[in-house]
């Protein structure tokens, strides 16, 4: 599961180095994928969702790709939280959530996404024209 967490016209993105990611992690056995994303919002940016916040999901996409010469393949539900105004996250343009210092929270523009090595790389197409729901990806590239 991941989540485009935005405001306005930033996107909350995980970064390490020059390598950036949605925010997210894998879906626990017994779990949907609701469950799922509002935990890993909460383990990775120690944030709760409110009644305030728009959370919904986005869209599906089934990602063929290679991770240390092995051929992997996922189905990723990709959410959308649109924060309130009064979001505590909103205020922080750069942050570590708890003990983990290892990946840092930071905001990008959306104008400036495509210059970043944001994983999965179409998401700064897709939010430029948010016009599918499903998606096919092989080798990081929309098919």
């Amino acid at each position: 599961v991941a989540v485009l967490v935005e405001h306005k016209d930033k996107l909350l993105t995980q970064n390490a180095g020059n390598n950036y990611w949605l925010i997210g992690g894998r879906i626990h056995f017994g779990e949907d994928s609701k469950q799922a994303i509002l935990r890993e919002i909460s383990e990775e940016l120690c944030y709760t969702v409110s009644d305030k916040d728009s959370l919904k999901i986005n869209f599906i996409c089934e990602n063929f790709f290679m991770w240390d010469q092995t051929p992997c393949h996922e189905i990723l539900f990709i959410y959308r939280l649109i924060l309130s105004d009064d979001s505590e996250l909103i205020k922080k343009d750069c942050f570590a959530c708890g003990d983990n210092k290892k990946f840092i929270e930071k905001w990008v523009d959306f104008d400036k996404l495509k210059n970043t090595s944001l994983v999965p790389k179409f998401i700064p197409e897709y939010i430029k024209h948010r016009e599918f729901k499903y998606c096919t990806i092989r080798d990081n590239k929309l098919v």
